[in-house]
């Protein structure tokens, strides 16, 4: 465990925006925008935290800076943190960029279902004087038409496409998808396949697929093989894969369960909308699809209703081979096995069917369990399954989530460790504000633990690092302590260490923290300069130079220049060594 060393995306962004002082305001949101593009569009959000021009220094430099978050959010399909953002705009910014925002607000409401509240804002809009002269007017439109296509409203979708069609002779691609979407809608397939005919880029090439499946120009098992040919050569786009794979969903209808089963089950492991079905695929149809297969899979092997043992046998022998089969025999007496014994193994037997390691088993997990109408409530879903996704929470720092989960689970679940329980329960309080019931929670913990093991070690760390956190350092130093007084591994003694170090630190304690901060350099010998050492002797060095203890700070920087051969981090010592030159000098 090694919570010092900063993810690589993090050193160079910090690097780039920061450390360079030549670097213009433009440049500096260049930056952030190529980061975001890189795949860490939430740390892009962070560093825009931090870096955003006020409002009322620079007006127009803040609202590009705004711009870009509100489009990483969209484009991340982070609706709840845009609409929050959005509607805590002050109402006094330029009407351009207010009509922006609120295009943004518009779309935000639309992909979470609330098409009636959309509508309400567009019409607030579109209403507006000289709503025409906008430049967000033609894009109001369209969304009206959203809307209509989302609550099957056919007629009123075309009727609103043909006003606008009469009105605009220049179309742009987003505009073509939606007559295309219009018209499949209408049952006017072979004009959306002509409409469509033309264009090369992969949403409309999903679109004409779908036309020309409506059409009956493709049968059930081409649309499947030409689906999942183009799934297989697509490398990391998962709108992409989303659309191919609706699909697929919308092939194996008319093919069989185990296609359905199949289709739904990666569909629903990514989490991102697309436009090819009518309405959002659920994870209500592949709950009924697990059904429809284990029940078929039951008349094939002959299985009696009620006999929930071999029933459960047949899935357990199953689980390695065909983990498909072995889900959908898990689901059925998940949920209808009057046993509860039953019902626990079951569960059981589901999880060690997923790969949680894996972020598309994350996604399918949680939309089993908190996006479906058979468990709206949290009650509801499987004690086990409620502590993974718990868990998932917890690491997503959604504690909103993680408490609801939590709530009314008062005694230790089935085939569960009473310190896993405990560890979540901390974590989930802690997190969740209840501080003192959270460390209590940890001291119970703590005072049961009497056979460390590396693994088990390194999670209660984890805990304290929230402790860490919330600034309660002396609650973390107080737990750091009893677990030194456990016969734990030796890299893990040493680390906590420096753990205690960093707590005396930020409690303005710096002797103490140097002291701690030393004896984590020198845990394998007094003479240690591995990585580790350095990396401690630096962190004394600066705790002995808060506490007035110059010569020494010079001396320990001095120690670690002899051995330093990076040159960056030689400046970065001979910078320190002069500092303290200068202070001693001014003094």
């Amino acid at each position: 465990m090694n919570r010092f060393f900063l993810p690589i995306q993090t050193l160079l962004l910090s690097y780039v925006v920061f450390a360079s002082p030549g670097l213009s305001a433009d440049q500096q949101l260049n930056s952030l925008k190529n980061i975001s593009a890189a795949g860490a569009p939430f740390l892009t959000l962070k560093m825009l935290d931090q870096a955003q021009p006020s409002i009322d220094r620079d007006l127009y430099a803040w609202i590009l800076w705004e711009q870009e978050r509100l489009k990483i959010l969209s484009e991340w399909e982070q609706w709840n943190e845009l609409l929050v953002r959005v509607e805590g705009l002050p109402s006094d910014i330029p009407l351009q960029f207010q009509q922006q925002a609120s295009t943004y607000q518009i779309k935000a409401y639309i992909a979470l279902g609330q098409n009636l509240t959309a509508r309400r804002l567009l019409r607030q809009q579109l209403w507006q004087d000289e709503a025409g002269e906008s430049a967000e007017y033609k894009s109001w439109r369209q969304l009206v038409i959203e809307t209509y296509l989302n609550e099957e409203r056919t007629n009123d979708a075309r009727i609103a496409m043909l006003r606008l069609q009469q009105d605009y002779d220049e179309y742009d691609k987003e505009w073509q998808l939606l007559r295309a979407r219009v018209l499949i809608k209408a049952g006017r397939f072979e004009e959306a396949i002509d409409l469509l005919k033309s264009r090369l880029d992969w949403q409309s090439l999903t679109l004409k697929l779908l036309a020309e499946y409506r059409n009956g120009l493709h049968k059930p098992r081409t649309l499947w093989d030409l689906a999942k040919k183009r799934i297989d050569s697509i490398e990391d786009d998962q709108l992409q894969l989303a659309s191919y794979w609706s699909l697929a969903v919308i092939a194996a209808e008319s093919i069989n369960t185990v296609s359905q089963v199949i289709a739904l089950e990666s569909r629903l492991g990514i989490d991102r909308q697309d436009n090819i079905t009518p309405a959002p695929i659920d994870a209500d149809q592949l709950w009924q699809a697990y059904l429809d297969y284990a029940r078929l899979v039951g008349n094939r092997s002959e299985l009696l209703m009620g006999d929930d043992q071999s029933w459960l046998e047949v899935a357990d022998n199953a689980r390695l081979m065909t983990p498909i089969k072995a889900r959908s025999l898990y689901a059925l007496l998940m949920t209808e096995s009057p046993q509860e014994d039953i019902r626990n193994q079951a569960t059981s037997g589901f999880l060690k069917t997923l790969k949680l390691d894996q972020q598309a088993h994350r996604v399918l997990l949680d939309q089993l369990f908190n996006r479906s109408q058979r468990f709206s409530d949290a009650a509801q879903i499987p004690v086990q399954i409620r502590f993974e996704l718990v868990d998932m929470a917890l690491k997503k720092a959604d504690i909103i989530e993680a408490t609801r989960l939590m709530s009314d689970l008062n005694s230790i679940p089935p085939d569960t460790r009473e310190l896993d329980w405990l560890l979540r329960q901390a974590r989930v309080l802690l997190l969740g504000g209840k501080l003192e019931q959270g460390n209590d929670v940890l001291l119970q913990l703590l005072q049961q633990y009497q056979e460390p093991n590396q693994e088990d070690t390194d999670r209660i760390l984890q805990v304290l690092f929230d402790l860490q956190n919330l600034q309660l350092n002396e609650q973390a130093i107080q737990h750091f302590r009893r677990l030194l007084n456990l016969a734990i591994e030796p890299k893990q003694r040493r680390e906590i260490m420096f753990w205690m170090g960093d707590s005396f630190k930020a409690m303005e304690e710096y002797q103490r923290a140097a002291l701690m901060y030393f004896q984590s350099a020198m845990f394998t010998g007094p003479d240690s300069m591995d990585p580790w050492a350095q990396t401690a002797r630096f962190n004394a060095a600066e705790s002995l130079q808060k506490a007035g203890l110059v010569d020494d700070a010079r001396r320990v920087y001095e120690s670690l220049l002899k051995v330093t051969e990076e040159p960056t981090r030689r400046s970065v010592l001979r910078h320190k060594i002069q500092q303290l030159w200068l202070t001693q000098d001014s003094g």
